[in-house]
């Protein structure tokens, strides 16, 4: 395998991404600060502009960095490069999971924080935060392969409409066990089994897409 290419293509496109990504970098943090202040309206304001950010930088990722090259037919020049498909795929998934990880990570790490320190806050949220931010970033890795395997727009655009209109489902199902409601009441961290299963059923999800992705574009043997 070539890394060394894999390594250069994964800069490329880190280094033309650095504008979006700082400008997604910083809208996390504030929304993610937003949703912590001990006001319902500003919490709620800030925690559905925490979804949308997140949202908005998957797609905005995906179509820049993956999608964008099948439109503009760059991908067939750098096709021509030495580099395999399958060198290239491996390439453009850890560049965009990369990208999209370092707003996420920072807004999850700012809503985890801030909701264990501040004295307003109950310390039980904690526990919940990660197992929306898992479903927003399993969410993510689903479109991510969607536009993978098929390189159509039309099919990611449906697969994001999809994620995000279960996104409510899931959340509306989240809060209907009382062990979720409990634990997000609680002045204390607490772990309930439920959460655990939750939170390791959406690892699965994240790396069994990723894995999906990987087998099917190693038994591709061209561009077309």
């Amino acid at each position: 395998m070539n890394t060394q290419a894999i390594g250069i293509l994964f800069l490329k496109d880190l280094f033309l991404s650095r504008k979006p990504l700082f400008a997604y970098f910083v809208g996390g943090i504030c929304s993610s600060g937003l949703a912590c202040v001990p006001n319902e309206t500003v919490a709620f304001t800030g925690s559905i502009l925490s979804i949308t950010v997140a949202i908005g930088a998957g797609m905005h990722l995906i179509g820049g960095l993956l999608l964008g090259e099948t439109i503009e037919q760059t991908r067939i020049f750098v096709m021509s490069l030495p580099i395999s498909l399958m060198e290239y795929s491996i390439a453009k998934i850890a560049v965009v999971l990369t990208t999209y990880l370092i707003p996420w990570s920072a807004m999850l790490a700012c809503s985890m924080i801030l909701h264990y320190i501040l004295p307003e806050s109950k310390q039980g949220t904690v526990a919940i935060i990660p197992v929306i931010f898992l479903y927003l970033l399993g969410a993510f890795t689903i479109q991510l392969v969607t536009a993978v395997l098929t390189e159509s727009i039309g099919w990611t655009i449906f697969m994001v409409v999809c994620c995000n209109v279960l996104l409510n489902v899931f959340l509306k199902k989240l809060y209907s066990f009382s062990a979720i409601i409990e634990a997000a009441e609680s002045d204390v961290l607490i772990w309930p089994p439920l959460v655990q299963q939750i939170l390791l059923i959406e690892l699965l999800i994240i790396v069994s897409a990723i894995a999906i992705a990987i087998t099917f574009q190693a038994r591709k043997r061209d561009l077309i």
